[in-house]
Parts: structure tokens; sequence; C-alpha cells
């Protein structure tokens, strides 16, 4: 007959198996430790209430299904006792399985053994138990160094390139070579390339998706479904969206390169999936053939950098200047406008007069700015007026044209370069002193003239400034670098003009690939014949900042 206790006794058994453990072979199979485990309940007469399985799954975190069911049949009183082949199957965080161990299972008088690891909580005296918080800390660290192995053959495998992916993205095909590289898809690449086209020009990602979307191009899931077979399981409306397209005009792959190990996780133990810092990620150019070229790509990094992507108006239109133009004594941009009015004459029908006023005098009245009122078709006829200029000076002389272009970049990034100088200058000698400060203090340290703490502060201080200083003068020098590129800024701004010669009016498309930004001074008033000052800033030429936002209180002008 059994005692009471063996008869109240109420076992479940947990079985763990992750990916890293199934290089180890059989003694870890989930087959194994279920053998043993319930050999084991056998020998000791327990009830074997349930057997608790994670198949594939990582130790280093709870989050699992198998063990929180188990967790929960504990709590609720349905087992009173909790059997593993070794600590490591429970879990391999050292600080949760400590709690578990020593706080949440005594709390609901569960019994626990780990069977391979001599640990039993009713036999407190036991060896195993001495030992147990040394066993978490090991088996710990052999999740943290498996990972940190496993991450050095995916680091490797990317410097290689060799593509680790499980499917290649919309316009490629994983390839059939020993580094699976992307092979064109058609014609999924076709509609790649009409993307970038398409968003060169100026059409935003959401316009884009909007467009495949009315000729019923298939998403690239739904396309992976139809194409190949493989099963869309997300829920979709099966349609483009904007972020769709953005992820695709982003992606690196289509210019031919290799960019692997975009994103990382928090830790071995956190999985939550970052993006790594562009200088972190393993970058092999030219692995695959390309869908896209570098002009085209670049065009598109341009289109993003602008100041503005433009905003459609009820007409379904983008004005060409829409975004572009800013308040020249607040920063605001200037909001273009519509005024309804009457025909002076004959016409009782509403008609719409456009206009551009200063967003912060729109938004909170002359309290915070004046009203800077100009006509759209003003300024869309002064800014025509001077990109004509700039197209007859190339026509009638390219070569002076180039030169004036070139000293007008010059004058404008003389300044800063003369600074820049001045400020490389001071690095560098700084620099220098750092490092005697810093062999003075080793010395004193030696020759035991100064305390070593005292030491070691001097020399983390030295260190922190040189690695800072460093640091300012890569800057530095990567704006040195860009200043060094204006022949070819020029010579792309020329060849864009060359584009535009027989263009009749100003169009978005002008503005985009010319144009910065425009800036309007406060309207001078109705009647007053005080000149007024708009600045129009060209792209590649005109390496102006984009106007800072202030806050003033100005009077409302009168309109002109």
């Amino acid at each position: 007959m059994k005692s009471k206790l063996l008869q109240n006794t109420k076992a479940g058994v947990y079985l763990r198996l992750s990916n890293d453990d199934e290089r180890i072979g059989e003694s870890l199979s989930i087959e194994n430790q279920r053998r043993i485990l319930e050999k084991y309940v056998a020998e000791q007469g327990f009830e074997l209430v349930d057997t608790y399985i994670d198949d594939g799954v990582s130790g280093t975190h709870f989050n699992r299904p198998g063990i929180q069911r188990l967790l929960e049949d504990a709590k609720i009183g349905r087992i009173n006792v909790i059997i593993v082949k070794d600590l490591s199957r429970f879990g391999r965080n050292y600080i949760e399985v400590g709690q578990y161990v020593d706080y949440i299972f005594p709390m609901y008088n569960i019994r626990f053994i780990a069977l391979g690891d001599n640990v039993d909580t009713a036999n407190c005296e036991g060896s195993g138990m001495d030992m147990m918080p040394i066993m978490n800390v090991f088996n710990e660290w052999h999740a943290a160094n498996t990972s940190k192995k496993i991450r050095a053959v995916i680091e490797s495998n990317a410097k290689a390139g060799k593509y680790r992916t499980s499917y290649a993205p919309y316009g490629y095909v994983k390839g059939t070579d020993e580094k699976k590289l992307p092979v064109r898809d058609e014609p999924a690449a076709s509609n790649v390339h009409r993307m970038f086209e398409m968003r060169a020009s100026g059409i935003s990602p959401n316009k884009i998706a909007h467009i495949f979307n009315e000729e019923g191009i298939l998403p690239p899931a739904d396309y992976k479904e139809e194409k190949f077979g493989i099963p869309n399981t997300r829920q979709s409306h099966h349609l483009w969206s904007c972020s769709t397209v953005k992820q695709i005009i982003t992606n690196p792959i289509y210019l031919g390169h290799l960019v692997q190990m975009r994103t990382t996780t928090v830790s071995y133990k956190n999985k939550k999936t970052v993006k790594r810092d562009p200088e972190d990620m393993v970058t092999v150019c030219n692995t695959h053939e390309a869908i896209v070229t570098q002009e085209l790509w670049d065009k598109c990094r341009e289109m993003e950098a602008s100041v503005s992507q433009g905003k459609k108006t009820k007409r379904g239109t983008i004005l060409p200047l829409s975004g572009l133009v800013f308040c020249a004594d607040c920063g605001s941009k200037m909001h273009a406008g519509w005024n309804n009015t009457r025909h002076k004459r004959t016409d009782p029908r509403i008609y719409y007069r456009e206009n551009f006023k200063c967003g912060s005098y729109a938004k909170f009245g002359d309290r915070a700015c004046s009203s800077h009122y100009i006509k759209m078709d003003t300024l869309n006829k002064i800014v025509l007026e001077d990109i004509r200029s700039q197209m007859s000076l190339v026509q009638t002389d390219e070569k002076k044209a180039r030169e004036e272009f070139l000293k007008h970049c010059e004058q404008i990034t003389a300044a800063e370069t003369a600074k820049d100088r001045k400020r490389t200058n001071q690095i560098n000698r700084r620099s220098v002193e750092l490092e005697k400060l810093i062999t003075a203090a080793y010395e004193d340290k030696v020759a035991g003239k100064i305390p070593e703490d005292i030491c070691v502060n001097l020399l983390n201080r030295y260190v922190e400034e040189k690695n800072k200083l460093t640091a300012e003068l890569s800057e530095i020098e990567k704006r040195q670098a860009e200043a060094n590129k204006d022949k070819d800024d020029v010579d792309e701004f020329i060849r864009r003009l060359k584009m535009y010669i027989e263009v009749p009016e100003l169009t978005r498309e002008m503005c985009m690939k010319l144009i910065e930004f425009v800036t309007v001074d406060k309207c001078p008033g109705k009647y007053s014949k005080a000149p007024r000052e708009i600045h129009i800033y060209y792209k590649l030429i005109d390496k102006q900042p984009i106007p800072e936002k202030k806050y003033t209180n100005n009077s409302t002008c009168e309109d002109c």
C-alpha cells in the first residue's frame, strides 16, 4: 500500500530541446528526456499527471508555451512536483530560474527536481542545492557563448557574400549557386525599376501604391503566393501600401549589393529586433545583377532629402512650389491658400485665387508673424524667370556659366572652410598636448609621484577628450570632402538646366530637380514702392541650411 505522501504526489514532467541542442545528438533529444524522467517517476511511485514539451525553443526566456502551461498548472494545484532532466532544460536565465526555485515554487508548495544535477528542493542539505547557483550561472554563460558563436558565424558568412534569408525580396528569387545569391525575377523586377523611376520624378510612395493598385499589380506577398505557391500567412488587404513601396525603394539590394545584418536583437535573452547603425551592417558590393543604376538610386535619395514632398490640392494636383516656400522672417513654411472671391464685372460665379501665406500667421495670426502674402502666379512667374536667366547664361556661354557657378559655390563654402581649417589646427594642437599629458601621467604613476586612482582618473579624462576631438575632426574632414565635390555638382546642375530649356511653364518636376527652397520677405504694403526680396536657392550650387523656424511678434502688413 502506497504511503499518503506518494498518493498526493502529482508530478509534471518538463522536456525542452532548442535548435542548438539538436546538434549535440540523441542524449538531449525529447524522447531520451522522456524515457529517463518517466522511468524516474515510476521508480519513485509518483502520479504522472502530464508531460509538458517545448521543442526547438531557447531556454533564455520563459515565454514558452510548454513552460507557461506547466507553471499555470502548478499554481492552480494540478501538479505539486516538477521534474526536469537538468537545470538547463528548465531554463538558461539564472535570475529567472533562481526566482522560481527559491521564491515562487516554495510559495505554492511545489517540489522541484533536476535529476541530472542532483537538485531536489525537498532535500535542502544536498550538494546539488549548494551548487545550483553556480550551475545556473554556467548554464546562462553557455547560452551567451553559443549566441556569440552563432553571431560570429552569421557575420563571417555575410562578409563572404553568402545570402542568408528565407526568401529573396520582391524582384528577385534566391539562386541555386553555393552562395544563394539573388537572381532577377520578371515581371517583378520591371515593377521595381518603375517604382524607382516614379519616385525619382517626384511621385510620392503613397501615390505609387495607389497607381499600382489601380493597375491591378499584385503586391509582393500575393505575387509570391501566385507565382511560387508560398502561402501568404499575414493578414492583409492584398493591396500595395505606402510602407511596402518605401521598403522597396530604400533597399540597397536593388543596386546589386548585399547589405546584411541590418537588424539585430537587444541580447541573447531579449529577442526584440532593433535596426543596426549603417556602419555596423555588413555590405558586399556587386554580388548580383542590379535592377536600378546608382544614378537612379541617388535621384530617389535626393527626392527624399527634399524639404517637401508636396501636398495634393482638392483638385488632385501638386502645385509646382508646394512645400518649397518659406517665410524669410520666422522660417515657417508658406501655406497654399485660396481666396473665395467674385468676378469684379459680370461673372457671378465663385472662383479661387491661389496664394501663399506664412504658416505661423495662418495658424496664430499677427501675434506670430505677418502674412507675407503673395499670389502663386506671381511667385511662379518670378521663379520661372530666374530659372530661364540661368538657362540663358548656360546657352550663351556654358564655360563662363560653369565658372560663375563654381565661384558662387566657393563663396558660400569659403567662410565655413576657413572656420573648419581654424578648428582643425586647434584640434591638432590639443591632441599633441593630450598625448604629452597621457605620457606624463603614466610616468608619474610609475615613479610614484601620484596615486594610482588619481592617475586613472586623469587618463580617463584625457582619453575621453581625445576621442571627442577625433570624432569632431572626422566630421570636419567629411564636410571638406563634400565641399570638394563642387565641380561635379555644378556639372550636374547644368545638365539639369538643359533638361528644361524647352519647358514653357513652371512644373512640379522642374522645381523638385532645380529648387532647394524659396524664401519670401515681408509684404511691403499695398501702396508701397519698396522692393520685395525673394530669394531662390538652387540645388547643388546653393548649399544653404533650411531656414530656422523663429517665433516673432509682428503686425500684419496690408495685402499686396
